[in-house]
This record gives C-alpha cells, structure tokens and sequence, in this order.
C-alpha cells in the first residue's frame, strides 16, 4: 500500500493594496511591462489581485529600486499583519514602528531611511524574521558570493532563488533590490505555504500506517494521538472591525485577545464593552540574555481590571526556558503570582525564538529540550491543578516541538492568515493584530472555539 499524504494547502490572501493605492484591480496597464519580461507573471498575477500597483498609471518602473518603506509594507502584510497607520508624516512610519518592536529591520551600523533603497540582504533579513524561517537544508552555500544564512534561508524556501553569472549562482547580497525582484519574492512569500507531495525516497522502508504532513518540503509525521482540526475553513467570518467568528452546528466562538506590558494602561470597561470575552493576560517572561524570571508590570493591575470588567482571563508565560528545570521553574513562578486565584482560560506556555544577532542564551536549544521545557513547564501547571496549553505557530508546533510528547495538552495556534490551516485540533486561534476600544494602538486578535452541548 502506498504511503498517504496530507497535503496541507496553507494559502494567504492576496486581497490587499500596497505601494500606491489601487485604482482597480485587473488587466495589466503598464507599457514598461512586457509578456516576454522574465518578471511579467509574477507582477500581474500580483497587480491583478489588487497586491501592488504601478509608479503611475501606465508604469510600473521594475527597474527602480524598491524602498525601505516599499519593502516593509510588502513584508509585513504578505505575512498577515494588518495595514499599520502613522505615527509621523511618512506614509510607512507605522511599518517601521512596528518592525522596530517586533525586530524585525536589518541590523545596520546607521539609520536606516525610509525613502532609501535596501540591498537584497536587507530584503533576505526581514523576511526571515518576520515569517520566523530556520534553515530546512545542511547543505553549502549554493551563491559564490555568501554564505550568510539570511541568503540561505531564502533559498531552502524557494523564495530567492538567485541570479545565474556565468557559470556560477550569485546572490548580489549588497546589490539594491528593484520593484521587480521584490515582486518576485513577494509572490514566493505568498504561496510559500502551498506544499505537495513529496517523491517517495526509494530507501526509505514502505509504512502503510503512516501518513505525513507536507510542510515546506518537509515531511512530518501525524500524530494520531492528537484529533485532526474539526472546523470547516469556509465558516470562519471577519466583521467590519475585523473581529473573527464561528459557528456551526458543532462549535460556536468567543472574542479574546491577549496583552501585556506594550498595550499600557488599558480602560477594560472600554474593552469589555467592545464585545470582548477573554483575556490572556501575561504574567511575566524570562530575560533572553539574562535568564532571569521578571513580572510583567501591568500583569496584576490587568487581571484585576479585566475581571473587575466581566472579562474571563487566563494567562501566559514567555519562556526562554533551556531545560526541563527551567521550564517547570517557570510554571512555579507563575503559579506562585497567582496565588491560588480561579482562571477561566489556561495558564499558557509561549516559547518563542529571539533573533540570533541578540545572542539570545536559547540560540541552538535542540527540538528535543525544547520539547521537554514545554512539557515539565505544562505538567507542573497540570499537578497544580489548572489547565495547560502551548502557543505556537505553524513552523514550530510542525517542524520543532514534537507533538507526540504533547498530546495531553490544548493548543493556541498564532497563524496570521485569513484562515487557519493547521492539521491538528486547536481550541484558540491568534490571528493578527487590530485596534480595540479601550486600548491604544493595535493588539493581538484571537478567537476560541468553543463545543456546543
């Protein structure tokens, strides 16, 4: 029997207007954009669905170079956030805020300057970040010209592919980077998620009982232990406020987001009366270089107020955890600040990477500890008589957590896509950033499934 596949169609929308405001999605009217251009398809498949738009009417300029501010916005809604207001003049001052929080602008020795153009490798270093890619290959640098992981990474994803000189690939990684190329890898960020099945390795043993999951050209293993997602993708509904709900005859859906010191002093009275149900509020973090358990300081004020409000809370903890004993410390710590006080929601694992050039002390921690930290962090929660939960997105609940040593515990799923698409069942579902009333600047969205008796 033929091994089976599950193959996951992981696509983002495409429904969204940069660069230039849109006139019209539709055919193509740029003159300076031949059928015979190496680049022709990618930019109307692009300019058709409404994703970019032209220097003028009729022009497009692929030669121009692209921007900082170009690229940002490319970057950042390609991969689900929300479009971002300013906070200055600049049209893409709200961008750059944004991926200054988040770090997600290259490391540079100088200002970097909006209206400037970027290299390639400036391009390479903000898409890695912003979609979190790791390298999926141990193989050398296919460029000539680098072997900068940025570069590499691009290239294991197919989003960069490389320019032919001669007989060698180049990367150019100090060239700047034209609205053509950037179009390109735009559109490879887009369907970077689409996979398909995998050529069996003629030396790997036929197991009929397994099936796979294609991820990136990886295949991972199901886990049969955990239920495959119950919710039908096409039952999903955004508002005008961009509020995400469910229901079927199954399941029906709460309103939550989840908060932290970087929200401020938030009016929950405000919150709740925006039609809000819960909070994941943070209860502290471990320092990624220090190592040290710290409280977030608005943690108690918010799940003071926000019950006050009429708003059911859980709560999270960011972990930088690099051992087992790390982690369960940290649920000790948590539950220590909580005091025995009743939660409506979990107490929440969220390990996420730091970026290398932080030197962060969790820089090459194995899947293997990592999943161990997760686990001793959600079986001390569990011993001490609340629920548990791990939050992840798509890459690291596939490609490092090992989710057959988690099958005990729920899922918070981050996926900033218009629907979710993971594989297994999850009970909440992180999906973009928005302003809520009551709360200044934008905030993490969710949405809880909840079964119907």
């Amino acid at each position: 029997m033929k091994r089976k596949i599950v193959a996951l169609l992981l696509l983002m929308s495409m429904a969204l207007s940069l660069w230039a405001p849109a006139t019209a999605a539709g055919t193509m009217p740029f003159s300076d954009v031949k059928p015979t251009s190496w680049y022709y398809t990618y930019v109307k498949e692009l300019y058709e669905a409404g994703v970019i738009n032209g220097m003028t009417d009729t022009t497009f300029c692929p030669q121009t170079p692209s921007t900082l501010a170009h690229a940002l916005k490319l970057i950042l809604l390609a991969a689900g956030y929300p479009e971002q207001s300013p906070t200055t003049p600049h049209w893409a001052s709200g961008y750059y805020r944004l991926a200054s929080e988040k770090g997600f602008l290259p490391a540079s020795d100088k200002q970097l300057l909006l209206d400037e153009p970027i290299t390639r490798l400036q391009m390479a270093e903000m898409i890695v970040k912003v979609l979190g890619l790791s390298r999926i290959r141990q193989t050398p640098s296919p460029f000539a010209d680098t072997s900068d992981p940025y570069a590499l990474i691009l290239h294991d994803h197919g989003i960069f592919k490389g320019s032919d000189q001669g007989a060698l690939l180049v990367f150019k990684p100090n060239d700047s980077i034209t609205r053509a190329e950037i179009s390109t890898v735009i559109w490879r960020v887009y369907h970077i998620e689409e996979v398909s099945p995998a050529p069996p390795d003629p030396g790997e043993p036929e197991d009929p009982d397994q099936e796979y999951i294609l991820f990136w050209g990886q295949k991972v293993p199901v886990v049969k232990e955990i239920p495959v997602c119950p919710y039908d993708p096409d039952l999903f509904r955004k508002n005008e406020n961009g509020v995400v709900t469910y229901e079927s005859k199954q399941y029906t859906s709460q309103f939550g987001i989840d908060v932290s010191r970087y929200q401020g002093n938030i009016d929950w009275k405000q919150v709740k009366q925006a039609g809000v149900d819960f909070a994941i509020i943070r209860l502290g973090y471990r320092g990624y270089g220090s190592g040290a358990l710290v409280m977030d300081p608005y943690f108690e004020k918010n799940i003071t107020e926000a019950r006050q409000a009429g708003i059911k809370v859980g709560v999270y903890f960011f972990s930088q955890a690099i051992t087992a004993e790390e982690g369960a410390e940290e649920a000790r710590y948590a539950l220590d600040a909580l005091k025995g006080r009743k939660l409506d929601y979990p107490i929440v694992f969220d390990w996420e990477p730091y970026d290398s050039s932080l030197n962060p002390r969790t820089e090459g921690l194995s899947d293997e500890i990592l999943t161990q930290c997760a686990v001793a962090f959600c079986e001390t929660v569990k011993e001490a008589g609340y629920q548990p939960m791990v939050y992840s997105n798509l890459s690291y609940f596939y490609l490092h957590f090992d989710l057959s040593k988690l099958t005990e515990y729920p899922f918070w799923l981050a996926q900033y896509n218009e629907k979710p698409s993971f594989y297994y069942h999850f009970d909440i579902w992180q999906y973009g950033e928005l302003p809520v009333p009551g709360i200044q600047g934008n905030v993490d969205m969710n949405v809880q499934l909840v079964a119907k008796k």
